[in-house]
C-alpha cells in the first residue's frame, strides 16, 4: 500500500512544505478551540530546523507582510534556501546559520513558532531548549508546532533498528554496512511475506511501509542518528514544565474516538474529562508513530466545546464529489459525507467545484440559497453543523485566510512565482497550498515557466508545437477512443496540442497553481 506524503515528511533532514505545519492551519485550530491567534496578514513566524526553507518560503510568499525567520545549522541548507529566496525576490524571509541552543529571548517574540521532525532526532538538552524557545520566544497569544516521533508506533522502527545495528556491529566500511542492511531488509520481507502469525504479519507490514522511503533515511539515518520518540504524555510532561499547554493536534480527527468501532468509542468514553489519558489511549489503540502537536502558553484560556458559530467567519475547502449512485452521499479520497439536506448538498457540490480554492463561508452560503432557491433562518446553521462534522472526519478544510487560487483559466494564464522557478529546476513542485508533489505531467512541467501572465493560449500552443517539432518534448498519447498510441500528423498536429494544452491547463488549476 502506498504510504502517505505525511510519512516522507516525517523523517530527519527533510525539506518539504507542508501545509499542516503552516501559520494558516495554526491559527484556525486555535480559532476553533476559543484563542484569538495574532493576525496573519503580518504575522511574525519562526521556524527551527527550516532545512533549505522549503516550508517557509511559501508562508513569505502567501503572507507578504509578514515576518519570516528561519534557522538551521547546515550551512549547506542555509545557502540553497537564500538562492531560492534571491530568485523569487521575497524580502519577508531571513534565513541564519544557527544552532538552536544559541537562541534567547533576545532573539525575538514570534506568534508562530514551527519544529517539524527534528525533536526526536536531538538529545534530551535540545529537546528541552526548542520547548524554552517556545516558553521564552512565543507571543502571548501565539502558537507552536512541534512534530515528532511518537511511541507506541516508532517502536516497531527501533526493533528493526536494533537489528540493523546487531548486524552491522562487526562491519567498519560503511558501504558494506548499508548493503548488510538492505540483507536484513529483504529477509524480513521475505520471511513475512506469506506468514498468518499476526505478530510476522505485523512485522512485515512495517517494513514494506519502511522500503517505500528514501534508501539514505532507512539504511543509513534510521540505524545511525540518534532517536529520541517519547509517548504523547511524556512529551505533555516535559511542555508544562515550560509553562505550555496542549492546545491541539494539526489533524483534529486524531484527535477524535469517531473513526474507532463502537465499543473502543464507548471504552474511551471512560477518559471523558482527561484529554492527555484519551489521546495517549487513541495513540495507542492507532499504533500512532508521530504527532503534530500544538502548543499555547498555560495561561491562555480554551474552550473545547467546538462550536459550528466559529465556521462562519472562515473559509471552507472540499474535494468531495457526489457520488454517481447517491445524490445524498458525497466523497473524496478521505472518507465520506452523507447528507439529507438540500442545502447542505448543494454546498458541498460548490465546494466541490470550487476545489482546490478555499470559499468565505459568506459566499458559500449565499450560493447554496441561490442553488436552492432557500432563505431559511436555520440555513447558516445547517451547513455549519455538517461542515463541522467533515472537518472532524478531515474530509473537509477550514482555513483562516483565502488563497490566491484561481480555478480558471484566464487567457493570460499565470502560476506562482515559486511553481514556475522550482519547474526550472526540478519536477518537485510546490502548489499555493503549501503542499509538495512530483510533477509527473512533463507537459504541465515544460509549460509552468511560461505561465507568467504575459503568454498568451496562442502563445503557449505555439511553444508547444516547437518544443515537439524539435524533440524537445516526448509525447506519449492516445487515442480517446481506442486507447491505442495517436501520432501526430500535419493535418491533425494543431487540434491535438490544442486540446492537450488546455487539458494541462485546466490540470494546473486544479492541482493548486495558477493565481490570479
Amino acid at each position: 500500500m502506498p504510504l502517505p506524503q505525511t510519512a516522507f515528511d516525517e523523517l530527519p533532514n527533510t525539506c518539504n512544505a507542508m501545509p499542516y505545519a503552516q501559520p494558516n492551519r495554526l491559527a484556525t485550530l486555535a480559532t476553533l478551540f476559543g484563542m484569538t491567534p495574532p493576525d496573519l496578514s503580518t504575522c511574525r513566524v519562526l521556524e527551527l530546523g527550516c532545512c533549505d526553507a522549503s516550508n517557509i518560503i511559501p508562508t513569505a510568499y502567501a503572507l507578504p507582510e509578514a515576518t519570516i525567520t528561519g534557522v538551521d545549522t547546515s550551512e549547506q541548507n542555509i545557502k540553497s534556501g537564500q538562492d531560492a529566496i534571491d530568485a523569487l525576490k521575497l524580502s519577508n524571509i531571513t534565513l541564519q546559520q544557527t544552532d538552536i541552543q544559541d537562541i534567547n529571548p533576545d532573539f525575538g517574540q514570534f506568534d508562530y513558532i514551527i519544529a517539524h521532525g527534528i525533536f526526536s532526532w536531538v538529545s534530551p538538552e535540545v529537546q528541552d531548549k526548542i520547548l524554552s524557545i517556545c516558553e521564552h520566544n512565543l507571543a502571548p497569544n501565539g502558537v507552536a508546532y512541534i512534530g515528532f516521533s511518537t511511541k507506541p508506533g516508532w517502536n516497531v522502527n527501533n526493533i528493526i533498528r536494533d537489528m540493523m545495528l546487531y548486524l552491522s556491529a562487526s562491519i567498519d566500511d560503511p558501504t558494506v554496512k548499508i548493503n548488510q542492511h538492505k540483507v536484513l531488509l529483504k529477509f524480513l520481507l521475505d520471511a513475512t511475506k506469506e506468514t498468518k502469525n499476526p505478530y510476522e504479519q505485523f512485522i512485515g507490514e512495517e517494513v514494506n511501509n519502511l522500503v517505500q522511503l528514501p534508501e539514505t533515511f532507512v539504511c543509513t539515518e534510521l540505524a545511525k542518528e540518534q532517536n529520541e520518540p517519547l509517548y504523547f504524555h511524556e512529551f505533555m510532561q516535559q511542555a508544562k514544565s515550560h509553562n505550555l499547554n496542549y492546545l491541539s493536534d494539526a489533524f483534529l480527527s486524531t484527535m477524535l474516538p469517531d473513526s474507532f468501532p463502537d465499543s473502543q468509542q464507548q471504552a474511551l468514553q471512560m477518559f471523558n474529562g482527561d484529554l492527555i489519558t484519551q489521546e495517549q489511549m487513541i495513540d495507542i489503540l492507532s499504533n500512532r508513530s508521530f504527532r503534530h502537536t500544538l502548543l499555547c502558553h498555560k495561561d491562555v484560556s480554551l474552550n473545547r466545546s467546538l462550536s459550528p458559530d466559529k465556521l462562519a467567519n472562515l473559509y471552507v475547502a472540499s474535494s468531495m464529489q457526489p457520488n454517481a449512485d447517491s445524490y445524498e452521499k458525497f466523497e473524496n479520497s478521505r472518507g465520506t459525507l452523507s447528507t439529507s439536506k438540500l442545502i447542505v448538498q448543494a454546498a458541498l457540490r460548490y465546494l466541490g467545484k470550487e476545489w482546490p480554492r478555499a470559499v468565505a463561508f459568506d459566499e458559500l452560503l449565499e450560493q447554496a440559497r441561490q442553488d436552492t432557491n432557500s432563505n431559511s433562518t436555520t440555513d447558516q446553521e445547517t451547513i455549519t453543523n455538517a461542515l463541522l462534522i467533515g472537518y472532524s472526519k478531515g474530509i473537509i478544510e477550514l482555513h483562516s485566510q483565502s488563497t490566491a487560487i484561481v480555478t480558471t483559466v484566464s487567457e493570460y494564464p499565470q502560476a506562482s512565482s515559486i511553481a514556475s522557478w522550482q519547474a526550472k529546476q526540478t519536477s518537485k513542485i510546490t502548489n499555493l497550498r503549501s503542499e509538495w508533489l512530483i510533477m509527473q505531467n512533463v507537459v504541465c512541467l515544460h509549460l509552468l515557466p511560461y505561465l507568467d501572465g504575459r503568454h498568451s493560449h496562442a502563445d503557449l500552443l505555439n511553444l508547444l508545437e516547437n518544443w515537439v517539432a524539435e524533440d524537445k518534448l516526448s509525447l506519449n498519447i492516445t487515442n480517446q477512443k481506442t486507447g491505442e498510441p495517436l501520432t501526430l500528423t500535419e493535418s491533425n498536429r494543431q487540434e491535438v496540442l490544442n486540446k492537450l494544452l488546455i487539458e494541462t491547463l485546466n490540470f494546473t488549476a486544479k492541482t493548486g497553481l495558477l493565481i490570479a
